[in-house]
């Protein structure tokens, strides 16, 4: 059997700033590590162990002096040299730690939830205070703006009809009705969840998937949107989907969490809304929430990223998990335990764009790690 085994890990922890990192993002030149906080911007070089720039965003006035702030995204621009940054505030900053230069592009009233590049950083795509979606172009020229939450499927709708549709499907001894009854039971969003939009790219950039929280029934929804800001499609009714969301890069699957009855599923979506397949989490329902999921590069690993709920006097455990498929069948390949203590809670993870088995991990004592995997196999006896 093949199993992913850790080659080695390495990464830095700079002096603690004054404010706590919110997240991060990776540099061309292996080792440089981006990492936004309350405050402003950080290069880490984590070769050098060391804090190599950093640039104020409370100095110029884009983020609060208090440590109410908070960046919603960022994004390396290798061409441009720069960091994108998204305020919560509504802001889209470009910052140059080199020249200590911050250039506002351009700002929203409303203020911003989520901020996505595409793959190819042509377009990039932003979530508004305001519920609504707004397309543009690298060079930050506005294409298109639409609302969130709409009452139509989408274009691919006649993709979706007769025996792709859950209501046309066999569903044995319960019968039709019972399965037209199962699809109005939505219940709302978990207690825990943000409600904020969650944002993901197919691979090749051609399709982006929302998911959002719907205010008719407080259930999120996922939608699909072309290029142009054109829907695609809109998942079908899931009780308990969570905020979690990750399209895999090949393209086949969107990647998604969901509470069921008795269990914690890793759900999978079609492009058409459906869903196809999922596999179980090994914790009992209730005991903790998925913040984020991630497909490596080649799409082969998808690493789950766990907390325990909070109980009464108890900090949560954080996780992080590796599960990989064969044979239609997923299998848990590696877990990494956090522990409870404040300085070691996850802020964010991401899997090298590069090195496809690379993972870094930024924790909220301004502790950076990366972790290198490999396959082996493992012949029996």
């Amino acid at each position: 059997m093949r199993n992913l085994r850790l080659l080695r890990t390495g990464g830095c922890r700079p002096a603690a700033a004054p404010y706590s990192p919110q997240c991060f993002c990776l540099g061309v030149d292996p080792g440089t590590v981006f990492v936004g906080s309350q405050s402003g911007l950080l290069e880490l070089d984590s070769a050098a162990q060391s804090v190599v720039r950093e640039v104020s965003l409370t100095a110029e006035g884009f983020m609060p002096e208090d440590g109410s702030g908070c960046i919603v995204g960022i994004e390396y621009l290798p061409e441009l040299e720069c960091v994108c940054v998204a305020t919560a505030t509504g802001d889209i900053l470009l910052c140059n730690l080199s020249t200590k230069q911050v250039e506002c592009v351009g700002s929203v009233d409303g203020g911003l939830s989520a901020m996505s590049w595409s793959p190819d950083q042509e377009l990039v795509l932003l979530a508004t205070g305001q519920q609504t979606l707004i397309m543009m172009t690298r060079d930050f020229e506005p294409i298109t703006e639409k609302q969130i939450h709409q009452d139509e499927f989408g274009e691919g709708k006649f993709i979706a009809v007769g025996w792709g549709k859950k209501e046309t499907q066999f569903h044995g001894s319960e019968g039709k009705q019972a399965a037209q009854r199962k699809q109005t039971e939505v219940l709302p969003a978990s207690s825990w969840d943000d409600g904020k939009p969650r944002m993901t790219w197919r691979g090749d950039g051609q399709f982006v998937a929302v998911s959002a929280v719907c205010p008719e029934t407080g259930a999120r929804k996922v939608r699909v949107w072309s290029r142009e800001l054109m829907l695609q499609s809109t998942s079908e009714p899931i009780s308990g989907l969570e905020q979690a969301l990750a399209w895999k890069p090949s393209g086949n699957l969107i990647a998604s969490t969901q509470e069921k009855p008795n269990r914690h599923d890793v759900v999978f979506l079609e492009k058409n809304g459906l869903l196809h397949g999922e596999f179980t989490l090994p914790f009992q329902k209730g005991q903790v929430k998925v913040n984020e999921l991630i497909w490596n590069a080649d799409s082969t690993v998808l690493a789950v990223w766990l907390e325990e709920l909070k109980t009464v006097n108890s900090n949560p455990n954080s996780y992080v998990q590796l599960w990989t498929t064969g044979n239609y069948h997923w299998y848990l390949k590696q877990s990494l335990h956090f522990g409870n203590l404040e300085k070691n809670k996850l802020v964010s993870l991401l899997w090298d764009s590069v090195l496809p088995y690379r993972l870094h991990i930024l924790c909220q004592g301004w502790h950076y790690l990366f972790y290198d995997w490999h396959w082996t196999t493992d012949h029996g006896m």
